[in-house]
Protein backbone atom coordinates (compact mmCIF):
# COMPACT_ATOMS: atom_id res chain seq x y z
CA UNK A 1 0.00 0.00 0.00
CA UNK A 2 1.36 3.64 -1.33
CA UNK A 3 0.36 6.78 1.08
CA UNK A 4 1.62 10.50 0.22
CA UNK A 5 1.70 12.65 3.21
CA UNK A 6 2.60 15.92 3.84
CA UNK A 7 2.92 19.26 1.37
CA UNK A 8 1.66 18.96 -2.17
CA UNK A 9 3.57 21.67 -3.31
CA UNK A 10 6.90 20.12 -2.54
CA UNK A 11 8.14 19.37 -5.74
CA UNK A 12 9.32 15.19 -5.88
CA UNK A 13 12.61 15.57 -5.49
CA UNK A 14 12.42 16.93 -1.89
CA UNK A 15 10.20 13.37 -1.71
CA UNK A 16 11.26 11.27 1.58
CA UNK A 17 10.39 7.58 0.13
CA UNK A 18 9.86 5.55 3.82
CA UNK A 19 9.19 1.43 3.36
CA UNK A 20 7.18 0.58 6.54
CA UNK A 21 7.31 -2.91 7.03
CA UNK A 22 4.26 -3.94 9.64
CA UNK A 23 1.70 -5.61 10.55
CA UNK A 24 -0.77 -3.82 12.27
CA UNK A 25 -3.06 -1.69 9.73
CA UNK A 26 -3.83 0.90 12.78
CA UNK A 27 -0.05 1.33 14.01
CA UNK A 28 0.55 2.25 9.47
CA UNK A 29 -2.32 4.09 9.99
CA UNK A 30 -0.86 6.12 12.89
CA UNK A 31 2.65 5.70 11.02
CA UNK A 32 0.62 7.62 8.06
CA UNK A 33 -0.61 10.43 10.02
CA UNK A 34 2.51 11.10 12.31
CA UNK A 35 4.27 11.73 9.07
CA UNK A 36 1.58 13.67 7.74
CA UNK A 37 1.92 16.15 11.19
CA UNK A 38 6.10 17.29 9.39
CA UNK A 39 4.51 19.92 7.85
CA UNK A 40 8.18 20.96 6.11
CA UNK A 41 8.63 17.76 4.39
CA UNK A 42 6.77 15.64 1.89
CA UNK A 43 7.17 11.95 2.20
CA UNK A 44 5.88 8.41 0.60
CA UNK A 45 5.17 5.84 2.98
CA UNK A 46 4.54 2.39 1.32
CA UNK A 47 3.87 -0.46 3.96
CA UNK A 48 3.72 -4.26 3.83
CA UNK A 49 2.93 -6.65 6.63
CA UNK A 50 5.47 -9.13 5.31
CA UNK A 51 9.11 -9.17 5.40
CA UNK A 52 9.73 -11.43 2.69
CA UNK A 53 7.58 -9.46 0.33
CA UNK A 54 10.02 -6.07 2.01
CA UNK A 55 12.73 -7.47 0.81
CA UNK A 56 11.50 -8.23 -2.42
CA UNK A 57 10.39 -3.75 -3.02
CA UNK A 58 13.69 -3.14 -1.75
CA UNK A 59 15.30 -5.30 -4.25
CA UNK A 60 13.55 -3.49 -6.86
CA UNK A 61 13.07 0.14 -6.02
CA UNK A 62 15.22 2.52 -3.84
CA UNK A 63 13.83 3.77 -0.65
CA UNK A 64 15.68 6.83 1.87
CA UNK A 65 14.36 4.61 4.93
CA UNK A 66 12.91 1.44 6.21
CA UNK A 67 11.27 1.24 9.26
CA UNK A 68 10.86 -2.05 10.71
CA UNK A 69 8.69 -3.39 13.33
CA UNK A 70 10.76 -6.63 15.01
CA UNK A 71 6.89 -8.61 16.07
CA UNK A 72 5.95 -10.01 12.95
CA UNK A 73 4.14 -13.15 12.05
CA UNK A 74 7.17 -15.05 10.75
CA UNK A 75 9.46 -13.90 13.00
CA UNK A 76 10.17 -11.96 16.23
CA UNK A 77 13.02 -9.64 18.09
CA UNK A 78 16.18 -9.04 16.47
CA UNK A 79 16.30 -12.38 14.23
CA UNK A 80 14.37 -9.90 11.68
CA UNK A 81 16.01 -7.61 12.03
CA UNK A 82 19.34 -9.87 10.86
CA UNK A 83 17.24 -11.40 8.19
CA UNK A 84 16.80 -7.80 6.38
CA UNK A 85 19.95 -6.92 7.44
CA UNK A 86 21.48 -10.37 5.91
CA UNK A 87 20.18 -9.03 2.37
CA UNK A 88 22.93 -5.86 2.57
CA UNK A 89 20.62 -3.05 1.57
CA UNK A 90 22.46 0.64 1.86
CA UNK A 91 19.22 2.13 3.37
CA UNK A 92 19.31 2.96 7.13
CA UNK A 93 16.88 0.88 8.95
CA UNK A 94 14.85 2.47 12.22
CA UNK A 95 13.43 0.37 14.33
CA UNK A 96 9.94 0.73 15.61
CA UNK A 97 8.42 -1.97 17.69
CA UNK A 98 5.65 -2.51 20.70
CA UNK A 99 8.53 -3.76 23.13
CA UNK A 100 9.47 -1.53 25.97
CA UNK A 101 12.88 -3.46 26.40
CA UNK A 102 16.10 -1.28 26.49
CA UNK A 103 18.06 -4.25 25.73
CA UNK A 104 16.28 -5.11 22.69
CA UNK A 105 16.71 -1.24 21.77
CA UNK A 106 20.34 -1.42 22.62
CA UNK A 107 20.60 -4.70 20.66
CA UNK A 108 19.13 -3.43 17.59
CA UNK A 109 21.34 -0.68 17.38
CA UNK A 110 24.62 -2.84 17.55
CA UNK A 111 23.24 -4.92 15.03
CA UNK A 112 23.31 -2.31 12.23
CA UNK A 113 19.62 -0.32 12.58
CA UNK A 114 20.06 3.10 12.89
CA UNK A 115 17.41 3.89 15.49
CA UNK A 116 15.32 2.55 18.22
CA UNK A 117 11.54 3.94 19.02
CA UNK A 118 9.42 1.95 21.27
CA UNK A 119 5.60 2.34 20.03
CA UNK A 120 4.25 3.82 23.37
CA UNK A 121 6.94 6.77 22.81
CA UNK A 122 6.43 7.33 19.32
CA UNK A 123 5.30 11.26 17.84
CA UNK A 124 5.24 13.01 14.82
CA UNK A 125 8.57 14.99 16.04
CA UNK A 126 10.82 12.08 17.45
CA UNK A 127 9.55 10.19 14.23
CA UNK A 128 10.33 12.73 11.62
CA UNK A 129 13.76 13.64 13.82
CA UNK A 130 14.81 10.35 14.03
CA UNK A 131 14.53 9.52 10.25
CA UNK A 132 16.04 12.75 9.34
CA UNK A 133 19.11 11.85 11.00
CA UNK A 134 19.16 8.24 10.24
CA UNK A 135 19.18 8.76 6.36
CA UNK A 136 22.16 11.85 7.46
CA UNK A 137 23.95 9.21 9.61
CA UNK A 138 23.83 6.87 6.94
CA UNK A 139 24.78 8.92 3.92
CA UNK A 140 27.80 10.31 6.04
CA UNK A 141 28.46 6.43 6.64
CA UNK A 142 28.39 5.49 2.77
CA UNK A 143 30.44 8.34 2.26
CA UNK A 144 33.67 7.33 4.40
CA UNK A 145 33.24 3.85 3.27
CA UNK A 146 33.57 4.85 -0.25
CA UNK A 147 36.78 6.67 0.64
CA UNK A 148 37.97 3.89 2.71
CA UNK A 149 37.17 1.81 -0.07
CA UNK A 150 37.74 3.29 -3.42
CA UNK A 151 41.29 4.14 -5.62
CA UNK A 152 41.32 8.05 -5.41
CA UNK A 153 42.93 7.99 -9.17
CA UNK A 154 41.06 5.65 -11.34
CA UNK A 155 37.79 5.77 -8.75
CA UNK A 156 37.67 1.73 -8.75
CA UNK A 157 37.43 -0.29 -5.75
CA UNK A 158 41.03 -0.10 -3.99
CA UNK A 159 42.63 -3.61 -2.52
CA UNK A 160 40.82 -3.80 0.66
CA UNK A 161 37.77 -3.26 -1.30
CA UNK A 162 38.85 -6.29 -3.56
CA UNK A 163 39.97 -8.44 -0.36
CA UNK A 164 36.56 -7.81 1.28
CA UNK A 165 34.86 -9.15 -1.94
CA UNK A 166 36.72 -12.42 -2.50
CA UNK A 167 36.85 -13.46 1.41
CA UNK A 168 32.50 -13.06 1.07
CA UNK A 169 33.12 -15.19 -2.70
CA UNK A 170 34.95 -17.90 -0.79
CA UNK A 171 32.73 -18.08 1.94
CA UNK A 172 29.73 -18.51 -0.10
CA UNK A 173 31.64 -21.15 -2.53
CA UNK A 174 32.17 -23.13 0.77
CA UNK A 175 28.28 -23.35 1.44
CA UNK A 176 27.26 -23.91 -2.16
CA UNK A 177 28.26 -24.33 -5.93
CA UNK A 178 29.52 -21.41 -7.23
CA UNK A 179 32.02 -20.87 -10.18
CA UNK A 180 34.30 -17.98 -9.67
CA UNK A 181 37.48 -16.89 -10.85
CA UNK A 182 40.34 -13.94 -10.40
CA UNK A 183 42.89 -12.81 -12.46
CA UNK A 184 45.77 -10.58 -12.20
CA UNK A 185 46.62 -7.51 -14.86
CA UNK A 186 49.99 -6.00 -15.25
CA UNK A 187 50.21 -3.07 -17.89
CA UNK A 188 53.01 -3.80 -20.20
CA UNK A 189 55.54 -1.08 -20.57
CA UNK A 190 53.24 1.11 -18.32
CA UNK A 191 57.16 2.61 -17.08
CA UNK A 192 58.08 3.62 -20.38
CA UNK A 193 55.08 5.87 -20.21
CA UNK A 194 56.16 7.63 -16.87
CA UNK A 195 59.89 8.41 -17.67
CA UNK A 196 59.06 9.41 -21.56
CA UNK A 197 55.96 11.59 -20.90
CA UNK A 198 55.70 12.00 -17.01
CA UNK A 199 53.40 10.77 -14.29
CA UNK A 200 50.64 13.19 -15.01
CA UNK A 201 50.67 11.41 -18.18
CA UNK A 202 51.20 7.92 -16.49
CA UNK A 203 47.71 8.63 -14.37
CA UNK A 204 46.06 10.14 -17.68
CA UNK A 205 46.42 6.48 -18.92
CA UNK A 206 45.65 4.66 -15.68
CA UNK A 207 42.48 6.46 -15.66
CA UNK A 208 41.55 5.54 -19.45
CA UNK A 209 42.43 1.74 -18.33
CA UNK A 210 40.47 1.86 -15.18
CA UNK A 211 37.24 3.45 -17.34
CA UNK A 212 37.95 0.74 -20.20
CA UNK A 213 37.85 -2.15 -17.99
CA UNK A 214 34.73 -0.50 -15.80
CA UNK A 215 32.55 -0.21 -18.71
CA UNK A 216 30.14 -3.26 -19.55
CA UNK A 217 31.05 -4.68 -16.36
CA UNK A 218 28.31 -7.89 -15.45
CA UNK A 219 27.21 -6.40 -11.72
CA UNK A 220 28.44 -9.36 -10.34
CA UNK A 221 31.69 -9.13 -11.65
CA UNK A 222 34.00 -6.50 -9.95
CA UNK A 223 37.68 -5.06 -11.10
CA UNK A 224 40.05 -3.27 -8.53
CA UNK A 225 43.22 -1.38 -8.74
CA UNK A 226 45.87 -3.04 -6.32
CA UNK A 227 48.58 -0.37 -6.99
CA UNK A 228 50.95 1.22 -9.70
CA UNK A 229 49.65 -0.80 -12.86
CA UNK A 230 47.99 -3.50 -11.34
CA UNK A 231 44.55 -4.26 -11.79
CA UNK A 232 42.46 -7.70 -10.51
CA UNK A 233 39.47 -8.95 -11.47
CA UNK A 234 36.65 -11.48 -10.53
CA UNK A 235 34.33 -12.75 -12.46
CA UNK A 236 31.49 -14.58 -11.39
CA UNK A 237 28.20 -17.21 -12.13
CA UNK A 238 30.15 -18.43 -15.29
CA UNK A 239 29.31 -21.99 -16.89
CA UNK A 240 32.89 -23.24 -17.51
CA UNK A 241 36.59 -21.91 -18.08
CA UNK A 242 36.26 -20.77 -21.43
CA UNK A 243 33.17 -18.60 -20.50
CA UNK A 244 35.76 -17.33 -17.78
CA UNK A 245 38.80 -16.59 -19.86
CA UNK A 246 35.86 -15.00 -22.81
CA UNK A 247 35.29 -11.98 -19.85
CA UNK A 248 38.97 -11.13 -19.71
CA UNK A 249 39.58 -11.68 -23.48
CA UNK A 250 37.01 -8.87 -23.76
CA UNK A 251 38.74 -6.62 -21.31
CA UNK A 252 42.00 -6.93 -22.89
CA UNK A 253 40.69 -6.58 -26.39
CA UNK A 254 38.67 -3.15 -24.80
CA UNK A 255 42.27 -2.15 -23.58
CA UNK A 256 43.91 -2.80 -27.51
CA UNK A 257 41.91 0.28 -28.71
CA UNK A 258 44.29 3.34 -29.19
CA UNK A 259 43.74 6.38 -26.91
CA UNK A 260 45.20 9.84 -26.63
CA UNK A 261 46.91 11.23 -23.06
CA UNK A 262 47.65 14.00 -21.61
CA UNK A 263 50.91 14.86 -21.80
CA UNK A 264 52.92 18.83 -22.84
CA UNK A 265 51.17 17.62 -25.41
CA UNK A 266 48.71 15.49 -26.86
CA UNK A 267 50.02 11.83 -26.79
CA UNK A 268 48.52 8.94 -28.93
CA UNK A 269 49.22 5.45 -28.06
CA UNK A 270 48.11 2.90 -30.65
CA UNK A 271 48.06 -0.05 -28.38
CA UNK A 272 47.86 -1.22 -24.29
CA UNK A 273 49.67 -4.29 -24.02
CA UNK A 274 48.55 -6.00 -20.54
CA UNK A 275 49.85 -9.65 -19.28
CA UNK A 276 47.31 -11.35 -17.43
CA UNK A 277 47.33 -14.51 -14.79
CA UNK A 278 43.77 -16.45 -13.60
CA UNK A 279 43.16 -18.88 -11.38
CA UNK A 280 39.75 -20.58 -10.66
CA UNK A 281 38.79 -20.57 -7.69
CA UNK A 282 38.35 -24.88 -6.00
CA UNK A 283 37.24 -25.91 -2.71
CA UNK A 284 39.95 -25.54 0.03
CA UNK A 285 41.86 -22.69 -1.71
CA UNK A 286 42.03 -19.81 0.73
CA UNK A 287 41.52 -15.67 -0.34
CA UNK A 288 45.56 -15.29 -0.32
CA UNK A 289 46.46 -18.54 -2.04
CA UNK A 290 43.96 -17.83 -4.73
CA UNK A 291 45.53 -14.20 -5.37
CA UNK A 292 49.11 -16.26 -5.47
CA UNK A 293 48.56 -18.11 -7.98
CA UNK A 294 46.46 -15.42 -9.95
CA UNK A 295 49.88 -13.74 -9.40
CA UNK A 296 52.11 -16.70 -10.67
CA UNK A 297 50.24 -16.88 -13.52
CA UNK A 298 50.31 -12.99 -14.56
CA UNK A 299 54.37 -13.66 -13.78
CA UNK A 300 54.42 -16.97 -16.62
CA UNK A 301 52.64 -14.53 -18.76
CA UNK A 302 55.09 -12.15 -18.51
CA UNK A 303 57.60 -14.74 -19.13
CA UNK A 304 56.04 -16.31 -22.41
CA UNK A 305 56.66 -12.64 -24.06
CA UNK A 306 54.01 -10.83 -22.72
CA UNK A 307 50.53 -9.61 -23.73
CA UNK A 308 49.12 -13.75 -23.19
CA UNK A 309 46.43 -14.40 -20.33
CA UNK A 310 47.43 -17.75 -18.63
CA UNK A 311 45.18 -19.88 -16.74
CA UNK A 312 47.22 -21.22 -13.47
CA UNK A 313 47.92 -24.64 -14.08
CA UNK A 314 50.97 -27.25 -13.20
CA UNK A 315 52.55 -26.22 -16.44
CA UNK A 316 52.03 -22.54 -14.86
CA UNK A 317 54.05 -23.11 -11.71
CA UNK A 318 56.58 -24.65 -13.68
CA UNK A 319 57.12 -21.33 -16.32
CA UNK A 320 57.53 -19.18 -12.45
CA UNK A 321 59.66 -21.44 -11.49
CA UNK A 322 61.84 -20.87 -15.08
CA UNK A 323 64.51 -18.07 -14.33
CA UNK A 324 63.80 -15.29 -17.11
Amino acid sequence: MLIKVGSQRRPPEDCIRVLAIENDEDDCYFLSRMLEQDARKYYELETTDILQAGIDILKHRQFDCVILDLGLDESQGLETLELLLDEKFTVPIIVLTGSNQISLGEGAIKAGAEDFIPKFDASSSLLTRSITYAIERHRLLLQLHSQAYTDTLTRLPNRASFYDRIESLVIDAERRALNFGVAMMDLDHFKEVNDTYGHRAGDDLLQHVAARLQKNLRKSDMVARLGGDEFIFVVTHYHNTDEFLGVLKKKKMALQQPVSIFAEEAVHIQHIGASIGACEWQNGISTQKLISLADKAMYASKQAGKGEIVLYSAITEKLHATKP
